[in-house]
């Protein structure tokens, strides 16, 4: 002792001479004490050290709450884990869902106190109008402003409290209105003003479509709800941030006449004011339905694609006409009342209201008679071969045929056959407008520009029951062969001309679906025929057979011209997307 460097024996235990561990370890053994700390000793250490991570946690949440202030906003993140809440102590905070505690880097200190809040869950951004009249742009992920705005210039800032914010819906688009009585609009990435809109009076609230066309508005001392097109959607508007709106722009925002007619506040300026808006708003409704019923733009050039201009459920509808009528269709059919009998009893004397005749027929003695006098009447034997006249019972009227003797027939006299009767059918005004436009002296390429002109005025009911009242079936051949011929050519003129060309194919398409099963069997030609009973039949038939050829071959004529269409519109389309395509890529 000490032990040798040299020592073989470094690395193994033993017992050294003079070690005094040795010898507490033999006090321990027979004392059968331990120098470890008692479960008394160890519970008061426990609770010294949980009372000092809560003494920590507390400092802490007095640090992160808005004690002594009011909370003017709140928020949930979109995966639920994370609540934002900003006050009137200019303090953002997020709040762990599941431990209740603030986040280990809240809370962040705000310019100003805050007055509203609102969160894009998307993109984790929270718009924040604070107290000094700008809005702030917070990323809630990276915990620091991004975006100030109505900071820098006098020309963007709002002067007076801001009363709402709204985000559109790809949160490139920040609106903001104020009790100065303007809205003002900011785009996010270039951090400029891009409109400044001025009401008459002030909004109080605001909120944005889920498309981002419609901003609605309340405003104070008004009643109802303001609803404004954003005009992005309808023209080209730069948002590149060179140029900044100087003055706002005076929004027309008439109040309704219920909330002046009849209060004592209201004036006759006020009435004149909004009688005049009403007046305006009149006039360029007028413009609008004048410019209108010029009817779709003309090409400047002949074979230009031109659209009809039309409602899209005036044409679209048709497509789709069959799951219209089912879903119109009522679930159950009608419900025979339940005290109406099928047939009505008829006695003499008494009328239908069961009331007594005034002047009652005499009654019939032998019941036996009466029953058979009934039965005569509604008997299906003719009795008019016997030269006798019917007998009618009483308190029935007389027929025409009463009392007419039948004419005998002489030995030599043949038979006549019996004609049929020729049914009539109906026939729209679109018939007998293209009936019209045929005759007509006509030399330009528009001879049935007219039928076009009407076809766009009716609804889309109405056309599918003009184009199916052309020919009702292949017992209607000999009248509505002539008008399918008419309706062929009327669609070969529209497509040729490639004017209103989404109406026309749905027209076409239409006309095509009504009269399947005749087109489809037009080449079908059935044999003429020779029993030589009438030499006119042959003769119609063959006027039939002749229109069968005849409109084959102006259906040929027609899907040629529809395909010569649709064809120029694809190579137009395609090449305006290769160009687009090379734009994109060099930009």
């Amino acid at each position: 002792y000490p032990l040798n460097k040299d020592d073989k024996r470094k690395g193994e235990k033993g017992s050294n001479p003079g070690d005094i561990r040795r010898t507490f370890k033999e006090l321990e053994k027979s004392m059968k004490l331990s120098n470890r700390p008692s479960n008394a000793e160890k519970g008061e250490k426990d609770r010294v050290e949980r009372a000092k991570r809560e003494n920590l946690r507390n400092s802490k949440l007095r640090i992160a709450s808005h004690a002594g202030h009011a909370v003017t906003g709140i928020a949930v993140d979109s995966v639920n884990r994370t609540v934002i809440s900003v006050g009137y102590d200019a303090k953002l905070i997020l709040w762990n869902f599941s431990t209740h505690t603030p986040h280990k880097k809240s809370p962040s200190k705000l310019p100003a106190p805050a007055t509203k809040l609102c969160h894009v869950k998307d993109s984790d951004l929270a718009a924040i109008a604070l107290d000094d009249y700008s809005t702030v742009l917070f990323d809630c992920s990276a915990l620091t402003i991004v975006r100030r705005f109505g900071v820098g210039t006098a020309s963007p800032r709002h002067t007076g409290p801001i009363s709402d914010i709204g985000f559109s819906p790809d949160g490139r688009t920040l609106y903001t209105s104020s009790l100065d009585g303007t809205i003002r609009v900011w785009d996010v990435p270039t951090n400029s003003c891009v409109d400044w809109l001025g009401f008459s009076s002030s909004p109080t609230s605001l909120t944005v479509s889920p498309t981002g066309e419609y901003l609605a508005t309340t405003h104070t001392g008004k009643l109802g709800i303001s609803l404004w097109s954003d005009r992005s959607f309808y023209q080209t508007v730069h948002v590149d941030g060179t140029t900044l709106p100087l003055t706002p722009a005076k929004m027309d925002d008439p109040a309704p006449i219920a909330e002046l007619v009849g209060t004592e506040e209201s004036s006759s300026d006020d009435l004149n004011n909004v009688m005049g808006c009403v007046g305006a708003r009149r006039t360029q409704m007028t413009l609008v339905e004048e410019e209108y019923s010029k009817g779709p733009v003309r090409a400047k050039e002949d074979g230009l694609i031109t659209l009809s201009g039309l409602p899209p459920a005036h044409w679209k509808n048709l497509f789709h006409l069959e799951l219209v009528k089912q879903r119109n269709k009522p679930k159950e059919p009608p419900k025979k009342p339940p005290s109406a009998p099928f047939f009505l009893q008829w006695r003499p004397g008494v009328t239908s209201t069961g009331e007594q005749s005034a002047n009652p027929e005499p009654a019939v003695q032998n019941e036996q008679g009466n029953d058979d006098e009934w039965d005569a009447v509604w008997s299906d034997e003719d009795d008019d071969g016997d030269g006798t006249d019917k007998h009618i019972p009483p308190g029935l009227p007389p027929t025409e045929s009463a009392g007419k003797r039948t004419r005998e027939r002489m030995p030599d006299e043949k038979e006549e056959p019996t004609k049929k009767r020729k049914v009539t059918h109906y026939r729209s005004e679109l018939s007998s407008l293209l009936v019209e436009c045929a005759n007509e002296s006509h030399d330009g390429k528009n001879r049935f520009q007219a039928v076009t002109d009407y076809v766009g005025t009716i609804g889309p009911s109405a056309i599918d029951m003009s184009l199916s009242s052309l020919c009702n079936g292949a017992h209607d051949l000999e009248e509505g062969l002539p008008l399918l011929i008419l309706a062929s050519r009327w669609l070969i003129e529209a497509c040729e001309t490639r004017e209103r060309f989404d109406a026309v194919n749905a027209y076409l398409h239409r006309f095509l679906h009504l009269h399947s099963n005749i087109l489809a069997g037009i080449d079908e030609m059935p044999a003429n025929e020779t029993s030589g009973q009438e030499e006119s039949a042959s003769a119609e038939q063959e006027e039939i057979n002749r229109q069968r050829h005849e409109l084959a071959s102006y259906i040929t004529r027609l899907r040629w011209a529809q395909r010569s269409g649709t064809e120029a519109l694809q190579e137009e389309m395609q090449n305006s997307l290769c160009l687009l395509r090379h734009f994109s890529r060099m930009v």
